[in-house]
C-alpha cells in the first residue's frame, strides 16, 4: 500500500472501535493526536463547505452585482435548510456518539433509521414553509429593492428549496459517520460535491454549450445536483459497508420515543441558534439596504470571506464534540475537559493564522469575490475588522458545540443566539448612528470581542463546575435510562 493511502486509513481509524475489539482511541487514546486525526479530515471538509459558497459568488461575482445582491438577500430564507439540517446534523453527532461511549452500538442501525425518517418530515415541512416565506419577506418585498434583485432572489430560492432533500440528507447521515468517529468519508463526499460544483456551476450561470444562460438559478441549480450525488455516495455506503455501527439494517427499526425526545432536545435549540446567522443577516440588511445595493452585496461577499477564515475551526470543533459525546457518555469527566481546552486552543491558533492575510490586505481578498469597485470599497472595512474579530466566533462555537456534545441543547443554543442576534446587529446601529456604514462595520467588530469575552469566561467556569461533579451513570445495552 502506498504512503498516502496508508496515512488516510490511519486518519479513518482515529474514532473507529477496531474490528477484533482493541481500544477505542477516542476513549483511551492521547487527546491531542486523536483530535487532530479526526480534524484533519475535519478542517478539509469545512474548507469544501466554504468554497461550496465562494464559487457561486465567484462566478456570480462576474456576472452581475444584481446576482449577488439576489443571493444576499433570499439567504435568510435558503438558509432554512441549513440551519435544521445543520440542527439536526449537530443532535445526530451528539446522540451518536453518546450512545456509542456509552457501550449501546446496537442502537445506532435503529437511530439511523429514525433520523432518514426525521429528514424526509423536516425537507418537506421547510420547503413549504421557505416558499411561503420568499413571498412575504420584508426586504425582498420592499419598495426599495430592485425588481430586478427580487425576481432573482425567488427564483433561487425556488430551486434551492426543491432539492431540499437532498441537503437534509446529506447533512444528517454525515453528522452519524462522524457521531462514530469516521471524518475520512465525510470529507470524501463533500470532496466529491464540490468537484461537481465546480464543473457545473459556470456552465448554468453563463449558458455554455447547449446549456441554457440561467444566471442564479444555474447556482441553485447546480447546488441541488451536487448535494443529490453526495446523497446518493452516502446510501451506498450505508448498504455495502459492514464494518460500521452507522449502516441499514434489515429489521432494525423499533420506533423509541426516547430517541427521538433525545435528537430533538439537542436539534431543536441548535435549530433556533442556527437561525440566528439569516436572523441576522435580515436585522443588518434592513439597516444597510438604505446605502444601496453595492452595500448590500458587499456585505455578501464579505460573509463569504468570512467563512473562508472561520469554517476550518468549526472542523474542530465538531471533532471536540464527537470526543466530548462519547466521553461523556462514558463518565470521563477529565477527559472530557482536556479535549475541550486542547480543541479550543487549537481553533484560536487556526482562526489567527487564517484571518492574519484577510487583516493585512482587505482589498485583495475581496477582489477573489468580486470585481465590482463599488462593492470593494463599502465592504473593506467589514473585511478587515471583522476578520480580526473571527477569533471571537471560534470561541463561541467550542462553547455551543461543548453544551451540545452532552446533550444539553437548550445552553447550546444560547452563545450563537446572543452573538448574531444581539450583539452583532446592535454594534452595527450603533455604528451606523455614530459614523454611517464604516462606523456600522466597526460596531460589528466590537460586538463580536465582547460576545468572545462573555463566552470564554462561561466556558471556563462551566468546565471547572463539570469535572467536580460525579460522574453519570454508564448506561449498558441491557439497561434502559437516561444517556
Amino acid at each position: 500500500m502506498t504512503p498516502v493511502p496508508a496515512w488516510l486509513q490511519r486518519l479513518r481509524s482515529m474514532g473507529r472501535r477496531s474490528r477484533d475489539g482493541g481500544p477505542n482511541p477516542i476513549l483511551e487514546g492521547r487527546i491531542t493526536p486523536t483530535l487532530l486525526g479526526l480534524s484533519v479530515p475535519m478542517v478539509l471538509a469545512m474548507v469544501l463547505v466554504t468554497f461550496y459558497g465562494l464559487v457561486d459568488m465567484l462566478y456570480l461575482g462576474r456576472y452581475s452585482a444584481e446576482a449577488m445582491a439576489a443571493v444576499g438577500l433570499a439567504f435568510p430564507v435558503t438558509y432554512l435548510l441549513h440551519t435544521f439540517g445543520g440542527a439536526l446534523g449537530s443532535a445526530c453527532t451528539s446522540t451518536c456518539s453518546r450512545l456509542i461511549g456509552a457501550g449501546r452500538e446496537d442502537e445506532v442501525p435503529n437511530l439511523l433509521l429514525h433520523v432518514i425518517a426525521l429528514a424526509a418530515v423536516l425537507s418537506v415541512g421547510l420547503t413549504a414553509i421557505g416558499l411561503g416565506l420568499l413571498y412575504v419577506e420584508p426586504t425582498l418585498n420592499s419598495p426599495d429593492t430592485d425588481p430586478v434583485v427580487r425576481e432573482m432572489a425567488l427564483e433561487y430560492g425556488l430551486i434551492y428549496f426543491l432539492g431540499g432533500f437532498f441537503s437534509v440528507f446529506a447533512m444528517s447521515v454525515n453528522a452519524l459517520f462522524r457521531g462514530e468517529g469516521d471524518t475520512i468519508f465525510p470529507f470524501k463526499v463533500m470532496a466529491v460535491g464540490l468537484v461537481l460544483n465546480v464543473i457545473i456551476d459556470p456552465i448554468f450561470i453563463f449558458g455554455l454549450g447547449p446549456a441554457p444562460r440561467m444566471g442564479v438559478a444555474g447556482a441553485a441549480l447546480t447546488t441541488v445536483i451536487s448535494f443529490g450525488a453526495a446523497s446518493l455516495l452516502m446510501l451506498r455506503e450505508l448498504l455495502t459497508a459492514d464494518d460500521r455501527h452507522v449502516r441499514l439494517v434489515r429489521g432494525a427499526w423499533r420506533y423509541r420515543p426516547k430517541l427521538v425526545r433525545d435528537l430533538v432536545n439537542v436539534a431543536g435549540p441548535a435549530s433556533l441558534a442556527n437561525l440566528s446567522l439569516p436572523v441576522s443577516v435580515f436585522m443588518i440588511n434592513a439597516m444597510i439596504a438604505d446605502f444601496g445595493t453595492a452595500a448590500v452585496a458587499g456585505y455578501a461577499a464579505t460573509r463569504v470571506i468570512h467563512s473562508i477564515v472561520f469554517l476550518p475551526t468549526l472542523g474542530l470543533s465538531m471533532s471536540m464534540m464527537i470526543m466530548v459525546g462519547q466521553n461523556h457518555g462514558a463518565g470521563r469527566r477529565d477527559r472530557v475537559r482536556e479535549v475541550t481546552l486542547t480543541a479550543l486552543k487549537f481553533a484560536l491558533i487556526l482562526v489567527v493564522v487564517l484571518a492574519l492575510p484577510v487583516v493585512i490586505w482587505p482589498t485583495w481578498a475581496l477582489g477573489w469575490v468580486t470585481d465590482k469597485a463599488t462593492v470593494i470599497a463599502s465592504a473593506e472595512p467589514l473585511v478587515r475588522w471583522g476578520t480580526a474579530t473571527r477569533p471571537a466566533l471560534g470561541i463561541i462555537n467550542v462553547t455551543a458545540f461543548w453544551f451540545q456534545a452532552r446533550g444539553n441543547g437548550p445552553a447550546g443554543m444560547i452563545p450563537n443566539s446572543a452573538l448574531r442576534v444581539v450583539a452583532e446587529p446592535l454594534g452595527v446601529w450603533i455604528g451606523l448612528q455614530i459614523a454611517g456604514l464604516a462606523g456600522g462595520w466597526y460596531g460589528f467588530a466590537i460586538g463580536d470581542v465582547v460576545a468572545g469575552l462573555v463566552f470564554l469566561t462561561l466556558l471556563l467556569w462551566r468546565l471547572r463546575v463539570y469535572t467536580r461533579q460525579s460522574p453519570p451513570v454508564v448506561v449498558r445495552p441491557a439497561e434502559e435510562g437516561a444517556m
